[in-house]
């Protein structure tokens, strides 16, 4: 099944020049444009807005160690290494489970989601379009960043709970 949903996913590699090259800069770059978007809703914004973005930090944070004990309990290769393609990023060959850049991606959402609702969604889709590129670009299986959305979603609610019960 993963691997049958990531060929469809990857079908649409080569097809298109700009549909690449835009997946490419978002796999990269897609999480500087999360702290971006969590700066322009800080700054201006008032306590609750900067309470938001420090939990999203604090909950990326606890994600990115949770991940990486995940990550030592169950190693799996790289689809480009175990597939035998060529990624269009290019990667070393660590462990692709689960996507420390889906976790991080929707902890970041889900924390700014919970206080600052207009922000969140925004993010929260800045987070899908950053998986699914993941995926497109050959870095990941799509269970990778599945099982890393909602660790990173569940982190951000139970740190959300434990600040505010």
């Amino acid at each position: 099944m993963d691997k049958l949903m990531m060929q469809s996913i990857r079908r649409y590699v080569g097809r298109s020049r700009l549909l690449d090259r835009t997946m490419m800069h978002i796999a990269k770059y897609g999480p500087l444009w999360f702290f971006a978007v969590m700066g322009m809703m800080a700054v201006p914004g008032g306590r609750t807005e900067r309470l938001a973005a420090l939990l999203a930090i604090l909950a990326a944070t606890v994600t990115r160690g949770a991940n990486g004990l995940v990550g030592q309990l169950y190693f799996r290769a790289r689809p480009f290494i175990k597939e035998g393609f060529t990624p269009l990023l290019k990667h070393r060959p660590s462990a692709s489970f689960p996507s420390n850049h889906a976790a991080c991606g929707f902890a970041l959402a889900v924390s700014v989601w919970l206080l600052v609702p207009a922000v969140g969604a925004y993010m929260l889709v800045m987070a899908a379009i950053l998986a699914v590129s993941r995926v497109y670009v050959g870095l990941h299986y799509p269970s990778d960043v599945t099982i890393g959305a909602v660790l990173g979603s569940v982190i951000a609610l139970l740190i959300e709970k434990a600040i505010f019960p």
